[in-house]
């Protein structure tokens, strides 16, 4: 014998017409909506640009690049230039067993 299945709108029991994922800081959420949720849901939401957001924060404490004086640029400069030999990078070479 075969079976169909049925999705329902999870808010009124209507046969569903969409099925929608949200995401949210906690994971990803799947709800089944007829076409008078999907149109309430969508009413006030907007496209996603690609690309970086606008405002992003800042550590806290960090400034900006742009916000740094010259004065701190150039401290940063010589910094970083007292150091001449490259930073090793990667896992250390095993020392010689004695």
């Amino acid at each position: 014998m075969a079976e169909k299945t049925i999705l329902v709108c999870d808010a009124c029991g209507k046969p569903a017409a969409e099925t929608v994922t949200m995401k949210t800081s906690r994971g990803n959420f799947v709800k089944d909506l007829c076409s008078t949720h999907v149109n309430e849901l969508v009413a006030g939401a907007r496209k996603p640009r690609p690309g970086r957001r606008k405002g992003t924060t800042v550590a806290s404490g960090a400034k900006p690049a742009a916000a740094r004086s010259a004065a701190a640029r150039s401290a940063a400069k010589k910094s970083t230039a007292k150091s001449a030999a490259p930073k090793k990078r990667g896992r250390p070479r095993k020392s010689p067993a004695s």
